[in-house]
């Protein structure tokens, strides 16, 4: 993944953030008030004071003279207009009120705001989501080469919620108590500059300890991301071959993997923890300072008349007050270094473009010929293809044989312009495919591999993916060409029976023929099946191999196969060896040849 900077990162998430600016308003406005709120309280504790401790109500008018504030002065003239009354008990029941309600407001305020922030940070982040996952979807097959399919699951489930809670949750946070510290330092100031002045002196400490603390921060926040990543991939590759892990008998060495994979992300984690518990341990130690620092200072200024007891008291009160949320922003930001390393990661995955370029033109109907013309092909060093070039006349049937890693799998991907050759091309019509809108192209051919993709839903649904507006009729059609009919409707909610992830609740035979219902349904021009029944025990090929012989009447098709009973009535058979096509003709021509073919077919 690419290495962004900050402001990078910012630019890259802006986008996401932009449509719910209306909402970032509300929470701002919603923040300032709360801050607002908490202000209001702690410079209430003076009046409090005066109120408890002097029946007189005249003391509580503010001093002229020793006040050079006109804000705190107006505070005090708001609070003895709306509290004192003509008796003690009066003052005393319109402060109890006035108390009750600004904490009834503050509530109010505290639960709008995040009830606001969640809106928003759910709302960015299944936008980040739902792009990512479109970009992943976008992307060429050369890229899920690359890349383990545990951590591209990581990066869209681990990465992006550490991204929510470590940097955009962290963002709303660190806006609230910034207001807070804002209004606090604003209140601070104009009761006393300098010691204000001597407060922020004392604090410098801690900002320096948060420079020093966050690159350490953000490199440890890497390295748990990519050890998520990794326990992630190997839990999915546990699950994925869990037949394998039991039948062979390795899960204590699996367990094992996994144990080493999660024992190095606690060790990191740990490390991270060590860093981030002990910047705001540093942050209150600069605190606690600064207010001792503050209380002596303050103490002389008392002494010497340049500030009145009263201004101290409340001067101290927000200065503790204050210690919260810088704590609070502290901790955020030490948080958010985890934040940004996952935000590379996102970055990464929406910087990556397919290396197949999408055209514009609509094939048309098929009615010539698919041509692949002097086809080389290689996935880094050494040719998997070379030199291919064969005709598929549309209505004919074309089969491609020869021993595992010829490249006959490799070609299907070719025609499916899922890479692009290195040399020469295929046209289709006539025309080259690279032309072509990549999913009209695709829409053409229907495919039934070897490893059959179902997923935990119905029946009917597995064989309309993608599909709408497809009728009862239609599907049980297919399901009859496929001979899936029969095993489908035993089952207990027949059509609408759920076949569990990855159908493991039907037999590979079973799961085969609803993939042939599944191409048959869209009426495909073209028809492929790579290896379809490699996996299969005779019976279950026997049944499948009907499936197919029906499904290609009339039908352009390509069939590779390793087991050659399955391509004996092919119009022509391409026999791959090394990735070079060796011989061509029909099964007699080929046995006739005695060939490769032939030595294929013998054994």
């Amino acid at each position: 993944m690419n290495n962004h900077s900050i402001k990078e990162l910012i630019q890259r998430i802006l986008p996401f953030v932009q449509p719910f600016f209306t909402l970032i308003v509300f929470s701002f406005i919603a923040n300032m008030l709360f801050a607002a709120a908490n202000a209001a309280i702690l410079a209430s504790v003076e009046p409090v004071f005066r109120t408890l401790f002097n029946a007189d109500a005249a003391s509580v008018m503010p001093r002229v003279g020793t006040d050079t504030s006109s804000l705190k002065s107006w505070y005090d003239a708001f609070m003895q207009k709306l509290i004192i009354g003509e008796t003690f008990y009066i003052s005393i029941r319109n402060l109890s009120i006035f108390i009750f309600v600004l904490f009834a407001i503050r509530g109010l305020l505290k639960y709008l705001s995040r009830i606001i922030s969640v809106r928003m940070e759910e709302g960015i982040m299944k936008s980040i989501r739902d792009t990512m996952f479109l970009r992943l979807t976008s992307l060429s097959m050369d890229f899920f080469g690359r890349n383990k399919t545990g951590n591209i699951i990581s990066l869209l489930t681990n990465d992006v919620g550490v991204l929510n809670h470590s940097a955009i949750n962290s963002v709303t946070g660190l806006w609230r108590e910034g207001i807070t510290v804002v209004i606090y330092v604003a209140l601070l100031i104009a009761i006393s500059p300098m010691l204000t002045a001597i407060a922020l002196l004392i604090s410098i400490g801690s900002f320096l300890a948060i420079r020093l603390s966050t690159k350490l921060l953000r490199r440890y926040g890497a390295r748990m991301q990519h050890a998520q990543a990794n326990y992630t991939s190997t839990l999915q590759e546990t699950v994925h071959g869990i037949r394998v892990v039991k039948a062979l008998a390795v899960e204590s060495t699996m367990l094992k993997r996994f144990s080493s994979q999660t024992a190095h992300y606690v060790h990191t984690a740990l490390r991270n923890e060590r860093v981030s518990a002990l910047v705001p341990v540093v942050n209150d130690t600069f605190g606690i300072l600064a207010l001792v620092g503050v209380f002596f200072a303050g103490g002389m200024a008392l002494e010497s008349g340049q500030i009145v007891a009263s201004n101290l008291v409340t001067f101290l009160f927000l200065l503790f007050g204050l210690m919260q949320p810088i704590t609070s922003i502290v901790s955020t930001i030490a948080s958010m270094q985890r934040g940004i390393a996952a935000a590379q990661n996102v970055a990464g995955l929406l910087d990556e473009q397919p290396t197949i370029t999408d055209g514009s033109s609509k094939p048309g109907t098929f009615s010539t010929e698919l041509a692949i013309n002097d086809v080389s092909f290689s996935y880094g060093s050494g040719n998997v293809l070379r030199n291919i070039t064969l005709n598929i006349p549309r209505g004919e049937t074309v089969a491609f044989v020869g021993a595992s890693g010829s490249g006959k799998s490799t070609l299907l991907d070719l025609v499916l312009r899922f890479y692009d050759p290195q040399q020469g091309n295929i046209s289709f019509n006539g025309q080259d495919i690279r032309t072509f809108s990549l999913p009209e192209y695709r829409s053409m051919f229907g495919m039934v591999s070897q490893e059959t993709i179902l997923f935990n839903d119905t029946v009917f649904a597995n064989i309309t993916l993608g599909m709408e507006n497809v009728t009862s009729e239609q599907v049980e059609q297919a399901a009859r060409i496929a001979h899936a009919h029969d095993f489908i409707s035993q089952l207990p909610d027949g059509y609408n029976t759920v076949i569990g992830d990855r159908g493991m609740r039907l037999s590979g035979g079973q799961r085969q023929r609803l993939a042939i219902a599944r191409a048959v349904v869209r009426n495909p021009q073209i028809l492929l099946f790579d290896e379809a029944t490699s996996a299969l025990d005779t019976e279950s090929e026997r049944i499948v191999q009907a499936a197919i012989g029906n499904v290609l009447s009339n039908r352009t098709a390509i069939v590779v196969a390793h087991r050659l009973s399955t391509v004996v009535h092919a119009d022509k058979i391409f026999v791959f060896d090394n990735g070079t096509i060796v011989e061509t003709g029909t099964h007699n021509e080929l046995l006739a040849m005695n060939g490769v073919y032939t030595r294929l077919y013998a054994g």
